[in-house]
This record gives structure tokens, C-alpha cells and sequence, in this order.
């Protein structure tokens, strides 16, 4: 087995190669337009963690609950595929929900906080936020294959 030479430790510290041509880790086409599954995935990150913080600052959990997956839903907006339409109003439900928890954290802070607190007790925000989405997309999506096929 060949011993590694002091060069190869060295490139790690003080990198000035000549033979490298320079692309990018992940390469992108520089004519391509911005990716469409970066703002489905980022989206979804955005609303789970919302759902996360809801029980310690309800404002900003509804806040990122109605940014992540109404980011989500939005980026799934164009699609003409009627699973991605029946996910998308999922998203745009659950978007809907972060925004009246933050209408509701204005306007009714008291009776909110009571509201949160009660569905905390019972540990259902955080996985209600994080899958309900998909249940309620693949529902609309199966309740629209059966009506359309009588």
C-alpha cells in the first residue's frame, strides 16, 4: 500500500491546482430557470418547523406555517398532474389554518393560547402540522377519481 504524500495533506490546506475545472458540487445549467422542487421541499421544512414552535410562540408558528406551505402550495400551482392539484389544496389548507392562528393570536389571544394549549396537552399539533397535508391531498385526490369515474 503506497504511503500518501505530503502534497495530497497539502492541497487540504493551501489548494492551487491547475488541472481542476472548476465546476460546482451539484452543476446547474446556467440557462436553466430556479428549481421547482427547492420551494416544494423548503416549503415543507418552513411548516414543520411552524408546527414545531407552535406551542411556545403561536404568532410565529402560525407565521411559518402560512409561509412554508403556502410556499409549497404555490410551487405546486403549475402542475397539470391531478394528484399534485389535490396535493397542493392540502398545503393550501394547512396554510390557511397558520394563517387564522396568527389572525386569531391577534385578535383573540386569550382564547387562542387556550386553543393551543388544549391541543398541546394532547400532543397533536406538531404531527397534525407535519402530515395532515398529505392525508387531506390524497383524500381530495380519491374522492375526485370516484366521482369522475360514475
Amino acid at each position: 500500500m503506497a504511503q500518501p504524500s505530503p502534497r495530497d495533506f497539502i492541497e487540504y490546506i493551501d489548494d492551487e491546482t491547475q488541472n481542476e475545472d472548476e465546476t460546482p458540487f451539484f452543476p446547474v445549467r446556467p440557462d436553466s430557470g430556479p428549481d421547482g422542487w427547492s420551494g416544494f421541499w423548503g416549503g415543507i421544512l418552513i411548516g414543520v418547523a411552524g408546527g414545531a414552535l407552535v406551542p411556545l410562540a403561536p404568532w410565529l408558528g402560525g407565521s411559518l406555517i402560512f409561509a412554508g406551505y403556502g410556499m409549497t402550495a404555490l410551487s405546486l400551482r403549475g402542475s397539470k398532474s391531478r394528484f399534485a392539484r389535490a396535493l397542493s389544496f392540502g398545503f393550501a389548507l394547512l396554510a390557511f389554518v397558520g394563517a387564522a392562528m396568527l389572525l386569531g393570536q391577534i385578535v383573540f389571544p386569550n382564547a387562542t393560547a387556550s386553543i393551543i394549549a388544549a391541543a398541546a396537552a394532547h400532543h397533536v399539533i406538531f404531527i397534525s402540522v407535519a402530515i395532515l397535508a398529505w392525508p387531506i391531498g390524497l383524500l381530495k385526490y380519491l374522492l375526485g377519481f370516484v366521482l369522475r369515474s360514475r
